[in-house]
């Protein structure tokens, strides 16, 4: 319940700063990762909630596990099922719980870069979104935000009232020819800057690993 109250109440709110969004037919109904650049407080639930509602399917991003520690945290974090992860890198039971969520053909959100940008262009993106999409024989759909930063960037503690939020969300990358392969990390490294490009292109800008 609560959920899908904060669902619709997140819907209608961020409508505010959405402008534009492009290519929501990109996103496959099978279950799928959605891989984001990020420079707002405003990305994950802005982009989370427009997707479950339109689709009606369910985005479970990833957290870092300090989100969980106090009430409230533990609260919303845990209502909205999201992944907790260990950003030490010791532990990776985030893998199995999204790869649980991606065969319930549900939704995982990324943002390969790992945190917020502070300045608003793109940083050298994880590998973690790869190594899911290997793992589970998924997709990666790229998708680029612009307007967020000047909304709400991360060294501002209050947003601004704009509408100017855009959207834009590209072709499924599928990764079949390596699913046989061995897992490397010259491998990942390859296959997460080739998506960081996809990404960097998508929000309009250029990706400098």
């Amino acid at each position: 319940m609560t959920y899908h109250i904060f669902l619709f109440f997140m819907f209608w709110l961020f409508r505010i700063f959405i402008k534009e969004v492009k290519g929501l037919d990109n996103i496959p109904k099978k279950g799928c990762i959605v891989a984001s650049n990020h420079t707002s407080y405003l990305d994950p639930p802005m982009l989370g909630s427009y997707i479950a509602t339109k689709l009606r399917i369910k985005v479970h991003y990833l957290g870092k596990e300090e989100l969980f520690k106090n009430f409230i945290g533990k609260i919303l974090y845990k209502s909205f099922e999201t992944i907790p992860i260990d950003t030490t890198g010791k532990h990776k039971s985030w893998l199995r719980c999204a790869l649980k969520y991606i065969k319930k053909k549900e939704i995982i959100g990324i943002f390969p870069e790992g945190g917020r940008s502070c300045d608003g262009t793109i940083q050298r993106g994880k590998t973690g979104a790869v190594r899911l999409a290997l793992a589970a024989k998924s997709p990666i759909v790229p998708v680029g935000i612009k307007g967020t930063y000047r909304i709400w960037p991360v060294h501002k503690k209050l947003f601004k009232m704009k509408k100017i939020a855009k959207v834009n969300i590209g072709k499924p990358i599928y990764f079949d020819r390596y699913y046989k392969r061995k897992i490397t990390k010259k491998l990942l490294r390859q296959l997460t800057d080739k998506l960081m490009r996809d990404i960097a292109k998508l929000s309009e800008q250029r990706h400098n690993p």
